[in-house]
């Protein structure tokens, strides 16, 4: 038995095939059967049952992938922590973000993170963030940005913000508007709200007047697409569907085309983002259930290894993040 054993065992049972494990770990079909076959020969059982159309792990197998899995951690966390000791300033981090999260935050942290650590990489998973946390599940990231994990016994949840969401309006529709001053700046679901100000002094907007106007909408699994049909539904209408998207950013650019409506996260407003030709409105605070808030967090697993560049990043966010959060 060996590393490489261990790594083919993980790898074709996560691939489920001995065709695509072979591909992604650079050896030939047959050498990676016959390994197998002797690792099964030296221990006595059978780990995969080969009579389905894809390989299955057996009992004894699913036992064996566990140890396995769990050995290869130990050791790259052990390769990490001798590595903090040949060269400190060196480091593979993963971090997962979702789109509009990088494009926002990680220009103003990364050039401050490679001043401390220029020898150090990072491999950026850019991904709706129900896709992110399978990867964290998977341990094929140390550090993401989401709303809380509900494990709170197996990652560490940093709080970074309250984040608020926005409603981003092309500037054209609300000049058909005259009753609404240009310096109204929140939504309610007040139907009968006009020129009404709130506790902050605010001019308030029916979220009700834009029901005939077209929408642009995210993608389920994606938390925002939930929290968005939340907030319709209290309103007492659903929106006319323009476009279906995955990416926050893109629905934004087509809002600055005068093309839709879309509900975005609060960090989209923030002043070195904010596009012409969009007004952004708040949520007013008295809305239902404060829908339109949630946590964002720093995620990484308790086990692992928080090596000086990892740190470094953390402590970063920390600092820039709830700035830009307001």
């Amino acid at each position: 038995m060996n590393w490489n054993q261990l790594q083919y065992i993980v790898t074709t049972a996560q691939e489920k095939s001995i065709t695509k494990a072979a591909k992604k770990l650079f050896i030939s079909q047959p050498s990676l059967t016959l390994s197998i076959q002797n690792l099964e020969k030296e221990l006595g059982v059978e780990l995969f049952e080969r009579n389905r159309s894809s390989l299955a792990l057996t009992y004894a197998g699913q036992l064996y992938y566990d140890w396995a899995l769990s050995t290869l951690h130990a050791r790259e966390r052990l390769s990490e922590r001798l590595s903090d000791i040949r060269n400190e300033g060196s480091h593979l981090i993963r971090l997962g973000v979702s789109p509009h999260r990088s494009a926002l935050l990680l220009p103003i942290i990364l050039p401050r993170f490679y001043e401390m650590f220029p020898a150090s990489e990072i491999y950026l998973e850019e991904k709706p963030t129900y896709q992110l946390r399978a990867l964290l599940e998977e341990e094929k990231l140390d550090l993401m940005i989401d709303v809380p994990h509900p494990d709170t016994l197996t990652y560490t949840n940093i709080l970074l913000a309250q984040e608020h969401l926005v409603l981003a309006v092309p500037s054209s529709y609300m000049d058909r508007f005259p009753q609404f001053s240009p310096d109204a700046s929140m939504i309610t679901l007040d139907p009968d709200a006009v020129q009404n100000r709130n506790a902050s002094g605010s001019d308030t907007v029916p979220l009700q007047v834009f029901q005939d106007f077209p929408f642009f909408m995210m993608a389920e699994p994606q938390n925002l697409a939930a929290l968005s049909r939340r907030i319709f539904e209290s309103a007492g209408f659903m929106p006319q569907t323009r476009l279906v998207c995955n990416n926050i950013l893109t629905a934004l650019d087509l809002v600055q085309k005068q093309l839709g409506i879309v509900i975005a996260p609060g960090i989209c407003s923030y002043p070195d983002y904010k596009l012409e030709g969009v007004r952004y409105f708040s949520m007013d605070p008295q809305m239902a259930g404060q829908m339109d808030i949630r946590q964002i967090c720093l995620i990484y697993r308790k086990s692992i290894y928080l090596h000086a560049g990892l740190k470094a990043l953390i402590e970063l966010f920390i600092e820039v993040a709830p700035k830009m959060y307001g």
